[in-house]
């Protein structure tokens, strides 16, 4: 960890900054905070009112997220991390100098920084991490002077920052439809920042109201069996991950967390562990790639320290969250040694009831399926329109995969299609009446939960009973773990009509034609070989972009645009090679089949 923080140090004073975790971008000194670097756009405009900007549309492909990224501080952490392990005075006077920087540019209640409570609860939780480290560092020898001189600024800050914060967090905190992990953010920032800071309730509330609040929350976000109820993979541990903090603050100042909501956060962290792969993890729904602080100890394989923390496993991947969060939670039969304990098992799947998630480990095969509804709430917030859609990863290797989010802003027609329904796999009709979009996040209402039930064949079918047209897709394993054979029917109520399956291969993945209907998909040295059943009135193979095949495959503007594209993190956006298949019912063809197998050639 020690070499970790000497490494980020480093990197973080040269510029070199990551945002999300993955998004290399060269950042001066100071920061200019109102630039989305991705693009090189600078959006200063630090005297005016927040609440006339509208972050929703910004020029010229910039994204507010970008501009809000550098504000979460999560750099500015990691210096204080170096200041308190490693004795690095200068990274505790740089991380200082760009607070100071910050506040001198960041007024409170005007500029982009000041348009989400969000981001200002995002803030608090950072701050208490900074000003903990460097209050409790050990300052050099022969420091004394200039240790007195960075309390005494340190000091300062706390008077320019918190009270506004804090205010702004409570006055403004989400609700309605945006009350998701957004205001879990808000109120764990409340909570922290108060509960090391007493006097600031006078700004806010009780920490006890607080504490109130936030237990309705978590009750809330998390299902009976663990899952998260905005139906986004990536929010679930970004919720967790805060809701952890809050706890750890409340803890601290002796309160006790009821039974009810500490057994809720177990049960959360038992279903990232189980529904998260560990390697080349994929997420569904809407996902920013965003964490709740840097407690990392390589920022690139985040997901897998944070899995290996949770599992209680003694490795190098896990030391970094022990050493600043402590024991993981108690869970009882420990992760990785016995089997799901909150989901029904059905076949060789395990079904998350409450969530409708779906997953199944067989052999060198991971399957997950969705069987969910659309997302939180009666407007689905944040949810996609992926009920029924299937992801495969082989031996480690992703391949079917979830066409992922794009970002949410700073292209608006991709950002619709990724939340489509013709993006992901399960069937597409080409007429039918489904949720609406609004905006960025939500939609006009949910939609019901598919059924699923078991066969005798060792099949699990599901079910989804919409009013115009009910789909079904039924998976079937293949003897001796070589394949899964899926079965997709439709029917659509006013009589025959086509629909679609796309099978989008993740990015680095080539297609090859065998035969007319066999194909075989490479990546990373792993082979797939898929057949498409001869009930399939029309086979696209696309293996290139821009090639003839996509515009021939498309049946809508969106689709000739951004088929075959995949966003496996967020502002992350590439192409990769699909496969659609066409289906037109009728009395001689209703079941539609697509088998996956284990290639020969491994």
């Amino acid at each position: 960890m020690r070499e970790a923080l000497a490494r980020d140090r480093k990197e973080i004073l040269s510029g070199r900054w990551r945002a999300f975790g993955h998004l290399e971008v060269q950042v001066d000194d100071p920061p200019r905070w109102h630039k989305d670097y991705l693009v090189g756009r600078d959006l200063t405009t630090a005297s005016e009112s927040a609440f006339t900007l509208d972050y929703r549309d910004l020029p010229e492909g910039a994204d507010i997220k970008l501009i809000w990224e550098l504000s979460r501080w999560q750099q500015l952490v990691r210096l204080a991390m170096a200041a308190y392990v490693n004795g690095d005075e200068p990274a505790a006077g740089k991380c200082i100098e760009w607070l100071e920087d910050w506040v001198k540019h960041n007024a409170p209640y005007r500029g982009w920084n000041w348009t989400s409570a969000l981001e200002v609860g995002m803030r608090l939780v950072q701050f208490a991490w900074i000003d903990a480290l460097l209050e409790r560092r050990t300052p050099m020898s022969g420091q004394g002077e200039a240790d007195f001189d960075a309390r005494t600024r340190l000091s300062a800050l706390r008077q320019e920052i918190l009270p506004a914060h804090v205010r702004y967090a409570w006055r403004y905190r989400s609700f309605g439809s945006s009350a998701n992990n957004h205001l879990i953010g808000e109120l764990v920032g409340l909570i922290v920042a108060i509960a090391r800071w007493p006097e600031l309730a006078r700004w806010a509330t009780p920490l006890d109201e607080l504490q109130k609040l936030w237990e309705r929350e978590v009750l809330a976000q998390f299902a009976e069996d663990g899952g998260n109820r905005e139906q986004a993979l990536n929010y679930h541990l970004f919720a967790w991950e805060l809701c952890w903090q809050a706890r750890g603050a409340l803890v601290a100042t002796e309160r006790k967390i009821p039974s009810e909501v500490d057994e809720r956060l177990r049960r959360a962290a038992r279903f990232y562990w189980e529904v998260q792969v560990r390697r080349e993890p994929w997420d569904y729904g809407d996902s920013d790639s965003a964490l709740a602080a840097p407690l990392f100890t390589r920022e690139q394989i985040a997901l897998i320290e944070w899995r290996d923390w949770l599992s209680g496993a003694v490795s190098k991947a896990g030391a970094a969250r022990d050493y600043w969060l402590g024991d993981p939670p108690q869970l009882f039969p420990p992760l990785g040694r016995g089997e799901p304990v909150h989901a029904t098992e059905a076949a060789d799947w395990w079904i998350y009831p409450a969530t409708g998630i779906v997953i199944c480990e067989s052999g060198y095969w991971w399957l997950r399926w969705d069987l969910s509804p659309l997302g939180y709430l009666k407007t689905a917030a944040h949810g996609h329109l992926d009920a029924l859609h299937l992801s495969i990863w082989f031996n480690g290797v992703a391949l079917v995969v979830d066409p992922g989010t794009g970002a949410y802003y700073a292209d608006r027609n991709l950002r619709a299609w990724l939340a489509s329904r013709g993006a992901h796999n399960g069937p597409d009709p080409r007429r039918w009446k489904c949720p609406g979009r609004w905006g960025a996040f939500l939609w006009s209402s949910d939609h019901r939960l598919p059924r699923w039930k078991t066969d005798s064949e060792g099949g699990l079918a599901g079910e989804w009973p919409l009013a115009d047209c009910p789909m079904r897709r039924r998976i079937l394993p293949i003897k001796n773990g070589q394949g899964w054979r899926v079965e997709d029917s439709f029917q659509f109520r006013a009589g025959p009509s086509e629909f679609s399956v796309r099978w989008q291969f993740a990015s680095g993945a080539r297609l090859e034609q065998m035969s007319e209907r066999s194909f075989r998909v490479k990546r990373k040295g792993i082979h797939l070989d898929i057949e498409a059943g001869e009930e399939w009135a029309e086979v696209h193979p696309v293996v290139e972009r821009d090639s003839r095949a996509v515009t021939s495959a498309a049946t809508s503007e969106a689709e000739a645009r951004f088929a075959g594209t995949v966003s496996p993190a967020f502002r992350q956006v590439e192409w990769a090679p699909f496969l659609k298949l066409v289906g037109r019912p009728s009395d001689k063809s209703c079941v539609f089949r697509t088998t996956f197998l284990a290639s020969g050639d491994l």
